[in-house]
């Protein structure tokens, strides 16, 4: 853990020289690699599956959670309002299985991963597989009525081509200090961000600094916010209101990939935190792990998928829901819809 803040601290805020020298070699021979393969693809030595329905990729080029699950959340609810039937496929990042699997709400985190569960348990269809594209096939002989796919992440996958491509950022963090891996965050270099469809920044940000940024990128830019919905005990099914918990010690507990952004929020909501459990991002919670000083625990519904096995009656979740400042992006998934339906 003192390793990883000291990378993310040279990442994010201060670089440190003698990092800089230790791993830029290394980031060379990273970006090396990864430029041989997407060429491998481009000249189709290696090959890319094309789906029978149009295919949406919500990914993001650095590494550490940006704010996907939420706005595929948003994106499959809003399209399924409107008469879509939608499905999502994801690696499923973790689980037990390797196999090809259609996910329910009887799975639990460990069986399929974290966000699929949510995805699940939220009512979608849901697909996981290390072959993105045999899980897109099995999705789609499940639920033949599937009109559209969304994929969790899998910017890099180029096994799948795509329709079109989403790319998320964390406005806390942005691109760090714009290096590839291991030098800095990025899986890919910036200028990836030309061949995307639309950037989705998560939360408020410095639109000068932003567009600065992005100056030569003519890129559709969009922002999403959580909203606060309530914070719900799945045990007691009790639902209250920031207000209620006012003048209630907590302890905040997350293990995502920037837990200082769920901190933030919390107290934004004027929750007192007075403790915080930090843990690697799709960490395998053990009951001590949610052990405190502090009566009241509040997590998030992603680590909540892991730790639900214990039944503890302090546990919370802070449960939020994505919202964008523009229908234009659903707009334009909606149109891909209708144009290959046109098609066929």
């Amino acid at each position: 853990m003192k390793l990883q803040k000291i990378i993310e601290r040279h990442w994010y805020s201060k670089i440190d020289p003698f990092l800089f020298v230790l791993l830029f070699p290394f980031s060379i021979i990273y970006e090396c690699i990864t430029s041989i393969r997407k060429f491998l693809f481009t000249i189709k030595i290696l090959p890319s599956k094309k789906l029978p329905v149009p295919i949406v990729i919500i990914g993001n080029i650095t590494v550490g959670g940006a704010g996907k699950t939420p706005l595929t959340k948003h994106i499959a609810r809003q399209l399924t309002e409107r008469g879509f039937n939608v499905g999502i496929i994801l690696r499923g990042y973790k689980s037990e299985t390797s196999a090809t699997t259609i996910v329910t709400k009887k799975h639990s985190s460990a069986q399929v991963g974290d966000e699929a569960l949510i995805y699940a348990q939220a009512g979608f269809r849901v697909a996981i597989g290390s072959k993105r594209g045999d899980a897109a096939k099995l999705l789609l002989e499940t639920y033949p009525e599937t009109l559209i796919i969304l994929a969790d992440d899998g910017m890099q996958h180029y096994y799948l081509k795509r329709d079109m491509e989403v790319c998320v950022v964390d406005s806390s963090r942005m691109f760090g200090n714009q290096q590839i891996l291991p030098l800095g965050p990025l899986r890919e270099n910036m200028d990836r961000l030309k061949k995307v469809d639309a950037i989705v920044v998560n939360g408020q940000y410095n639109q000068v600094k932003l567009a600065e940024t992005l100056a030569e990128y003519s890129t559709n830019i969009y922002q999403q916010n959580l909203e606060f919905i309530d914070l719900y005990n799945p045990i007691t099914k009790e639902s209250k209101s920031a207000s209620e918990f006012k003048n209630t010690p907590i302890c905040a507990l997350a293990g995502i990939g920037n837990p200082g952004r769920f901190y933030d929020y919390l107290e934004k909501l004027g929750l007192d935190i007075k403790a915080v459990k930090s843990f690697p991002d799709h960490h395998k919670y053990v009951k001590d792990d949610i052990i405190s000083k502090i009566d009241t625990i509040v997590t998030t519904e992603k680590d909540y998928t892991k730790i639900a096995e214990f039944k503890q009656k302090n546990i919370w979740i802070a449960r939020v829901e994505a919202s964008l400042n523009s229908d234009k992006l659903l707009n334009q998934i909606i149109n891909l819809i209708k144009k290959d339906k046109n098609e066929q």
